[in-house]
């Protein structure tokens, strides 16, 4: 028997061997039963390859053939086939009876066993015409329940002001069910044993993406009591820091730059007792060493005797399936790997790729292996991972596949070279952002900063190019400011090559021109040529 999923625990007692072999096994189910036979985009990819689908036996075999990866603009001009849709094949209806027997494989082969218990009682009551009107009524609200759309959520499109809609089922929603609560139990694990009790409060916008919704699952399954929230919203932070003060939070989950910009700052300025021990799951964007000092540093004022703040991370094209760090100086562990692969993939100049081994650094990748509604494989997300392993982790122990040092990105860079790109030629020089600006928060008077691409000219695109830096400095350094922008220069000069523009505004400025909840920390507005 094939093993579905495992629960948090499971997860802490297997090893990364016996992982792969599943997953191997699931992919290659997913891929004859349910993506050949049922998503209009690969069956047609494979069909321009001339590529059998039954000669995939493991996820390495997408590059083994080169199909090529998804990139999110490929993905936006074809939302439509990129849903399963058991009804059709190639154009034309699919016979109902050739919809059961597809997924009546896809069950005995992935493991599914009491979905294929359930196909072949009622197959039979129909064949053998013993109570057949009421068995196929129930298959038929089977194959509603797997496979029609039930709501969908939006991709990020911030910077392009495209967001693409993802699509999931109501069989998703049990996968999302049963898989986001292990991104909670892996950040409180150290402290389950000692009798703690998480009280959360989530502090995602409310909106139609992943975050809110996995985070309001998960929170609701694994604490004593919940506070759901939509991050000053319905109600302003600073009644927000009165609520967890009411009911005592102790875990708090929400994006960095609300977290840090908004909710602590209210924080600081509040009459407000910490618990002993908080614990902060951030997720969404890049996390940087800074933000988190600051969130510590308020908490520990504020009378916290331990703070532990871990990362996550997942897209809302993963729909199902999540990573999380142990430890704040740990790796993301694939808490769903029957679910989803996270991959990392090197780019050749040929325009062929690779996987990469432990010791590279990649692209991340994803390839859904269960899942319905929106289904992608070879899916490139492009935020960088430094490395990833497969095998005992040396923080936490845990024995499975993980990745390091994941650094998130956004549309902006996506649209430069390859998906999730962060280094931009500007003036000739290539120049990491995300890693500038990681340099710049670490000035101890920097309280937030943006940076811009522009241009000398904005009417014209073929003028010089300039680097803005939006800063707000913190309010101690107000006559040390010149001193300040100095180093600014001096940091972006030896980074980018070259001096940029720097533009001292207020906290509250900075934040009203980066987007509000989802802190635009990069921006191209350089005009493209016509």
């Amino acid at each position: 028997m094939v093993r579905t999923t495992f629960t948090y625990q499971e997860l802490k007692r297997t090893n990364h061997r016996e992982i792969k072999r599943l997953q191997d096994q699931k992919f290659r189910a997913f891929i004859r039963y349910q993506v050949w036979p049922n998503h209009p985009y690969y069956r047609r990819l494979f069909k321009e390859l001339d590529i059998d689908p039954f000669n995939i036996v493991c996820v390495e075999d997408w590059a083994k053939y080169n199909i090529p990866l998804v990139r999110k603009s490929e993905y936006k001009d074809h939302l439509r086939e990129f849903v399963l849709n058991p009804t059709e094949v190639d154009g034309s209806p699919r016979d109902p009876a050739d919809v059961v027997k597809n997924l009546m494989e896809y069950s005995k082969e992935a493991g599914h066993s009491d979905l294929a218990k359930f196909i072949r009682n009622n197959g039979a009551r129909v064949k053998l015409k013993i109570g057949a009107g009421a068995a196929m009524e129930r298959l038929k609200e089977r194959l509603a329940h797997q496979y029609a759309p039930l709501q969908f959520w939006l991709s990020s499109g911030r910077a392009s002001g495209l967001p693409s809609p993802v699509f999931l089922t109501r069989y998703d929603n049990e996968l999302l069910y049963s898989n986001c609560v292990k991104v909670g139990q892996m950040a409180i694990d150290p402290w389950v044993d000692s009798g703690w009790e998480l009280i959360s409060m989530n502090l995602f916008p409310y909106a139609p993406h992943l975050g809110w919704h996995a985070v309001n699952l998960g929170l609701k399954q694994m604490s004593k009591f919940y506070v759901a929230t939509s991050a000053g919203g319905a109600i302003p932070s600073e009644k927000l820091v009165e609520l967890a003060g009411v009911f005592k939070v102790n875990g708090f989950a929400g994006m960095p730059s609300y977290m840090r910009n908004r909710f602590f700052r209210a924080m600081a300025e509040a009459d407000y007792e910490a618990p002993e021990r908080v614990v902060v799951v951030l997720a969404g964007e890049k996390i940087y060493g800074p933000v988190v000092e600051d969130i510590k540093t308020i908490l520990v004022a504020k009378g916290a005797r331990e703070v532990r703040v871990v990362g996550g991370y997942a897209s809302s094209e993963s729909k199902i399936s999540f990573a999380v760090q142990c430890d704040l100086s740990g790796p993301y562990h694939n808490v769903s790997p029957l679910m989803l692969a996270f991959e990392s993939v090197k780019l050749n100049d040929d325009g062929t790729y690779d996987f990469v081994g432990e010791d590279e650094s990649g692209y991340a990748a994803l390839f859904h292996l269960d899942g319905t509604g929106t289904v992608v494989e070879g899916f490139l997300l492009g935020d960088v991972i430094s490395k990833q392993e497969r095998g005992r982790c040396p923080v936490c122990g845990m024995d499975g596949p993980f990745f390091w040092d994941v650094g998130r990105t956004n549309d902006a860079e996506a649209q430069i070279q390859v998906i999730g790109l962060t280094e931009k030629t500007i003036k000739g020089a290539t120049v990491n952002l995300t890693a500038l600006r990681s340099d710049l928060l670490a000035i101890s008077g920097v309280e937030e900063v943006q940076i811009e691409v522009a241009k000398e000219d904005m009417q014209d695109p073929y003028s010089m190019d300039v680097l803005n830096l939006y800063v707000a400095f913190r309010g101690s350094v107000s006559s040390n400011q010149a001193a300040l922008i100095e180093e600014l220069k001096k940091i972006t000069k030896i980074s980018a090559e070259v001096t940029p523009v720097v533009h001292v505004i207020s906290f509250e400025e900075l934040l009203e021109r980066a987007g509000g909840m989802k802190f635009m920390e990069v921006v191209d507005s350089r005009p493209k040529p016509s």
